[in-house]
């Protein structure tokens, strides 16, 4: 690709990071964004700090980031709202403070190029960058998978029980097979350049590890969580998620892509 559509593709695109305490892991995650040349590939970069105080300003400083607070914990869907608010880039990489990257230089920038192509192009409205290889902490896709597409009868008897279930779960196949649309074709798909395209019925929304554009998550996504709360709260605050794995989330036609990832899950600081 050429340098100069290069560098007009990094000024269009922002990574944001949402941080509540556990610094320690924190900063072992802006570690490894630095030494795989994760920044050099956003022309925007910013850290919202929640419960903000001078042990977090002392950490932006030390990464040489931008960074805006709240006094106090807004939440997951309030905290990404204040933060995606306050930046401008169109496309959006949404971190939070537990996701160490997992991959090299070379491979870090190949796959945020390609999933920047799948969302300008329109073949995906969101990309999950969450490493297929090593996914981390509480990630029981497989599993679940597994209850209704593995092998045996139990699998099977599940299937056609609950025939909906097995749909919502098919997506995860990627997580599982080499050729995941060979298993569920017409809900896995494959991009112009091979990378996985699944279909929101088969696949839930994320907060975790994602890159989309910056006014469809103001306007679609977070605009709907907040226009329909879910009962079910995480400390005390909506989530997103539970806000939108549901009915709409599956029927909006829309299409995840699927990479290979960047991201682990690895919490240790519960501070």
């Amino acid at each position: 690709m050429a340098a100069g559509k290069t560098r007009a593709e990094r000024d269009r695109r922002g990574v944001g990071m949402l941080c509540w305490r556990g610094y320690a892991d924190f900063a072992r995650a802006l570690e490894s964004y630095q030494a795989a040349g994760l920044f050099e590939l956003f022309g925007e970069a910013m850290v919202f700090f929640q419960d903000a105080d001078a042990e977090a300003a002392a950490l932006a400083a030390r990464f040489g980031l931008d960074w805006r607070g709240s006094a106090e914990n807004l939440g997951i869907l309030g905290g990404f709202k204040a933060m995606a608010s306050a930046m401008e880039s169109e496309l959006l990489l949404l971190l939070e403070n537990d996701l160490p990257l997992v991959e090299d230089r070379e491979e870090t920038a190949r796959q945020i190029e390609l999933a920047t192509r799948l969302l300008l192009s329109g073949q995906a409205q969101v990309v999950r960058l969450r490493s297929v290889r090593e996914p981390g902490q509480k990630f029981d896709t497989r599993a679940k998978y597994a209850r209704y597409h593995g092998e045996g009868m139990l699998p099977l008897l599940r299937r056609s029980l609950r025939p909906g279930k097995a749909k919502r779960l098919a997506g995860s196949a990627v997580y599982v097979h080499e050729q995941a649309d060979r298993h569920h074709r017409g809900l896995i798909d494959r991009s112009d350049e091979g990378t996985y395209l699944v279909s929101a019925a088969a696949l839930p929304w994320t907060n975790q590890s994602i890159m989309l554009r910056r006014d469809f998550f103001l306007e679609r996504i977070l605009a709907h969580a907040e226009a329909h709360p879910s009962r079910r709260r995480v400390n005390g605050h909506p989530d997103i998620e539970k806000e939108w794995n549901g009915p709409v989330w599956r029927r909006s036609g829309w299409k995840i892509g699927v990479p290979s990832g960047l991201f682990t899950h690895e919490r240790t600081d519960r501070a």
